[in-house]
């Protein structure tokens, strides 16, 4: 039994529309959602509504992480 993934349902953006405000790294989500981890990284890449948060906003000093919030 295979998922199929609508770019106009998208899953994640719905999970991070519930939990607007929150900055959520890409572990937490695919964990959450039960996505294979390639498959959420390129789910997040086609919204428009999901932002990539600075790293400085979450204290850490790497300069690219995986952490992500919803934006409208």
């Amino acid at each position: 039994m295979t998922k199929s993934y609508n770019l106009k349902n998208n899953v994640i953006e719905e999970y991070l529309k519930e939990n607007c405000g929150k900055n959520l790294s890409l572990k937490t989500i695919y964990r959450d959602l039960k996505l294979k981890r390639r498959k959420a990284i390129w789910l997040l890449n086609q919204s428009n509504n999901i932002k990539k948060v600075q790293a400085q906003q979450v204290g850490c000093g790497k300069y690219h992480i995986h952490v992500y919030t919803y934006v409208e």
